[in-house]
C-alpha cells in the first residue's frame, strides 16, 4: 500500500470504476499517474498502472478500423471559424475556454482533467468563433485524433503555464507532439498552421521569472505572445481582438430591394470574399440569378459586379434576373 496518496487519486479510482470504454479508462489511469506522489515506495503502483495502459491500448489496437473511427471524438464546426486551444498539462486551458465562452469544462489543479475536446462559443464584434479546449499535448499520452482536430481547426491557440518551473520541458515535448501530427515542421521552428502564443497564468509571482527564462530560450522563435490570467481576466479582451484579427473575417450586411437593412444578422465571411459568394452564402438560386449589386460602403452608394471583393462593414442589396 502506497502511503500519502492525496484524495483526488481515491476519487479518479472509483471514477475508474465507474469507466466502460478502453478511452475513458486510459484518460483516468493518466491522471492517476499525474496525481500520485513519485518516491520509492509508489515505484510498483506506477508500473501497475502503465501496465493496464498499454493493455488497454493494446485491446484498442485489436479494435477493428472502423470501430476505431467510430470511437474518435470529433467536434462539429459552428459559427464563423473553429479555433482550436491546444498546450502542456495544467497550463489553463480550461479555464482559458470557460472565461472566455459560457463553456463549463472540468477545471482542477492537476494535469489532464480534460480527456475529451470540449467546445465553447465566443463572440467578438458580433462574430460568432467556436473555441474547441483539447487534452493536454503530451508524447506519452496523446492520441492520434488530436492530431486530426488540431489540424482541421483555422488556428491553433498554444496556450502555456507562465508560472511553472517546468515551462521548459513541457514546451519540448509539445513541440515534439506537434511534430508528430504533421503540424510543426522537423527540425524547423515553423509549422503549417496559424498559431496564436498564450502565456496563461501571468498573475502569479512566478511569472516574471518564468517569463525571462522563457524569453532567453524561445525569445528569437516567440518574439511575441499575450500574457493573460484565466483566474483574474487579465488580457482577455486582448486575446479575444487577436483571435478575431488572426482569423481575419469581416462583417457583411444584407438588405431586399426597397426594405432596410438587416442589421441584426450579418454574414461572416473571409476578408476578399467576392459579391458572388456572398450571393451564394445567402441563397444558391439568388447566385444562379445574379444580375449586380448595390453596396453601402463608408457613406457612399455604387453599383459592383460579381467579382467585386467586400469590406468590413458592407451592406449588400443583390439584384437578379428574372425568372424565365
Amino acid at each position: 500500500m502506497v502511503a500519502n496518496l492525496p484524495p483526488q487519486f481515491h476519487e479518479k479510482e472509483a471514477e475508474l470504476k465507474k469507466a466502460k470504454t478502453p478511452e475513458e479508462k486510459i484518460a483516468i489511469l493518466e491522471q492517476l499517474l499525474t496525481i500520485m506522489p513519485k518516491h520509492k515506495s509508489s515505484e510498483k503502483l506506477q508500473a501497475e498502472i502503465k501496465t493496464k495502459i498499454s493493455r488497454l491500448r493494446r485491446e484498442m489496437e485489436k479494435q477493428p478500423a472502423t470501430a476505431r473511427r467510430q470511437t474518435a471524438p470529433s467536434v462539429p464546426r459552428e459559427g464563423a471559424a473553429q479555433v482550436v486551444i491546444c498546450g502542456p498539462p495544467n497550463a489553463g486551458k480550461s479555464a482559458l475556454l470557460a472565461a472566455l465562452t459560457r463553456a463549463e469544462p472540468e477545471i482542477a489543479d492537476y494535469p489532464f482533467t480534460t480527456k475529451l475536446p470540449m467546445p465553447g462559443m465566443l463572440v467578438v464584434r458580433g462574430v460568432a468563433i467556436q473555441l474547441v479546449d483539447t487534452p493536454a499535448l503530451s508524447s506519452e499520452f496523446s492520441e492520434n485524433w488530436l492530431g486530426d482536430i488540431l489540424r482541421k481547426g483555422d488556428l491553433l491557440v498554444f496556450v502555456f503555464d507562465l508560472s511553472s518551473d517546468l515551462l521548459l520541458e513541457q514546451m519540448e515535448d509539445s513541440m515534439s507532439v506537434l511534430e508528430q501530427f504533421l503540424i510543426k515542421e522537423p527540425g524547423r521552428f515553423a509549422f503549417a498552421k496559424k498559431l496564436l502564443w498564450v502565456g496563461n497564468k501571468a498573475d502569479l509571482p512566478s511569472a516574471r521569472e518564468v517569463r525571462q527564462v522563457f524569453l532567453d530560450l524561445y525569445g528569437e522563435q516567440i518574439p511575441d505572445f499575450l500574457e493573460v490570467s484565466a483566474a483574474t481576466r487579465a488580457g482577455l479582451d486582448e486575446l479575444a481582438a487577436e483571435i478575431h484579427r488572426l482569423l481575419d473575417i469581416i462583417r457583411v450586411f444584407t438588405k431586399s430591394p426597397g426594405k432596410p437593412p438587416d442589421m441584426d444578422s450579418p454574414y461572416a465571411v473571409p476578408r476578399a470574399t467576392t459579391v458572388l459568394q456572398l450571393a451564394q452564402r445567402v441563397h444558391k438560386d439568388l447566385a444562379a440569378r445574379f444580375r449586380y449589386a448595390r453596396l453601402w460602403r463608408a457613406q457612399t452608394v455604387f453599383i459592383a459586379g460579381r467579382d467585386a471583393s467586400l469590406e468590413d462593414g458592407d451592406i449588400v442589396e443583390i439584384h437578379t434576373a428574372e425568372r424565365t
